[in-house]
């Protein structure tokens, strides 16, 4: 089937340009333009505002923004042409012959939803089986992953390949990892891994996770906020108390606020927990914080922790500097488990997400290093990546160390901002929507009030409820 050409020029308007290619709505709200979401205003404002014109007020580069939009458009249409009738949830184990389920980034989701897809229809061809899956996006969350984990009583339950970003999914003792004693699962990579990694071990030295890839966090500076203030370089950086509430962070990101707080913890003890507390401004969505940096506002963030994905939507901002850090990325590693005893049939599907054409399709299009040594990362020059350890993850419980440090995260921030830890409204300045004495006062939206600065709960309630929002769930 051939889609029709993509026709988006800069002088196109936003009305037209939204009418005729709904996808790019989302691309203009990241970019800053919330208020497009509201009908009305894109048949007034809309009709006048062209693509050029909206790169100009938000100090974009127009043939940057051109170009996210078309990536936008052919996506929709990409989507449109799998007919692959996949339910938005997940299913654990898919009916079929063969099974396999996972969460899916959202940048990478449809060209591997096609790639498998294709395996699937080869399978059938060629041996007469039928290749049951289930790959939700990332964006649906873990939690509905979870609740299916805690039904699973033995690997009959399991499908016979999985894959998912994070750590507690596969590191609690609750979920896979009380399989792994039982050596249920099987590495199936070959030998070696990308020479971007250096001399960090990624394999699975017991050979029961296979690391796909990963998705790391870097530093996105405001330099309008940043001022005469040195540019943060490291981890140890953004946790100084010069950037004390000044640091937006994914804390519904569940898989990689979940990867900061364990890396941060082995390198810097409770101690760099609650200095991420106390440096926290407002927990953002990556994608909230393209658009926000268009001028010099109070609320803005000095500093923001995304995703490297999210790095693209700056669309050469002059106000947006991306900084890899010189400490290392912290990564949120992609697993696959690949269950023994459905050798020799899943390896079908496992060399699918091995292969140099999945490889790429996470590392250019996700911006999702890979592991597969055949591929190019394309990564900035120098780059270094901080991983937990193999060794780490085996002695640590991680289902009793992250439910810990995420409270004490959250005791931290309260404190902080003036809240009790409940989450109960406290006194404090103008940060916490109190008086500039520091009595109490009216929320703020970073601290649970409403926009308009009426009260709202204090500290800890104040920062985006982790689940329950359709941006959670890793780089979505």
């Amino acid at each position: 089937m051939q889609t029709a050409a993509i026709n988006i020029q800069p002088e196109m308007t936003i009305l037209d340009l939204t009418e005729r290619y709904p996808s790019t709505l989302q691309v203009l709200v990241d970019a800053g333009f919330p208020k497009m979401k509201d009908a009305e205003k894109r048949r007034t404002q809309g009709k006048v505002l062209t693509i050029a014109s909206a790169a100009k007020l938000r100090g974009l580069d127009a043939e940057e923004l051109v170009r996210k939009l078309k990536d936008a458009a052919r996506a929709d249409q990409e989507q449109a042409d799998v007919t692959l009738n996949q339910a938005e949830g997940l299913t654990l184990l898919p009916p079929g012959d063969l099974s396999h389920s996972g969460l899916l980034p959202c940048p990478v989701r449809i060209p591997i939803l096609e790639a498998v897809a294709e395996l699937g229809r080869k399978l059938e061809a060629d041996t007469g089986k039928a290749l049951g899956w289930s790959l939700a996006a990332a964006s649906v969350g873990v939690d509905g992953l979870n609740q299916q984990l805690a039904t699973v009583v033995d690997e009959g339950d399991l499908p016979d390949v999985f894959i998912c970003a994070g750590f507690e999914t596969f590191f609690d003792q609750k979920n896979f990892r009380r399989f792994k004693d039982k050596d249920t699962f099987v590495d199936l990579a070959p030998e070696g891994q990308n020479a971007c990694f250096g001399d960090l071990q990624l394999r699975d030295p017991e050979g029961h996770f296979t690391m796909v890839g990963m998705v790391p966090a870097v530093f996105l500076v405001n330099k309008n906020q940043l001022g005469d203030d040195p540019e943060p370089r490291t981890w140890e950086d953004v946790l100084h108390p010069r950037f004390r509430n000044r640091v937006a962070l994914p804390v519904g990101d569940f898989d990689l606020f979940n990867g900061m707080l364990l890396t941060l913890h082995k390198r810097f003890g409770d101690e760099g927990i609650r200095s991420l507390a106390s440096n926290m401004l407002a927990s953002l969505h990556p994608s909230q914080t393209v658009g926000r940096f268009s001028g010099k506002q109070p609320e803005q963030p000095t500093i923001s922790i995304i995703p490297y994905f999210f790095s693209r939507m700056t669309l050469k901002s002059k106000v947006i500097k991306t900084v890899w850090p010189e400490d290392g990325a912290i990564i949120c590693p992609i697993f696959m488990l690949v269950k023994r005893s459905s050798l020799p049939e899943a390896k079908a599907i496992a060399d699918v997400f091995l292969s140099q054409e999945v490889g790429e399709v996470l590392a250019h299009r996700g911006l999702f290093p890979v592991l597969n040594p055949e591929v190019d990362n394309k990564l900035p020059e120098g780059s270094q990546f901080s991983w937990l350890g193999w060794d780490y993850i085996r002695e640590i419980d991680i289902g009793e160390l992250i439910p810990r440090l995420d409270k004490l995260f959250q005791d931290s921030l309260a404190e902080a901002q003036g809240g009790a830890p409940d989450g109960s409204a406290g006194g404090g300045g103008p940060k916490n929507g109190g008086a500039p004495d520091g009595s109490a006062g009216g929320g703020s939206p970073q601290n649970g009030g409403a926009p308009d600065g009426s009260a709202g709960g204090g500290g800890a309630a104040g920062r985006a409820q982790r689940g329950g929002s359709p941006q959670n769930g890793g780089a979505s």
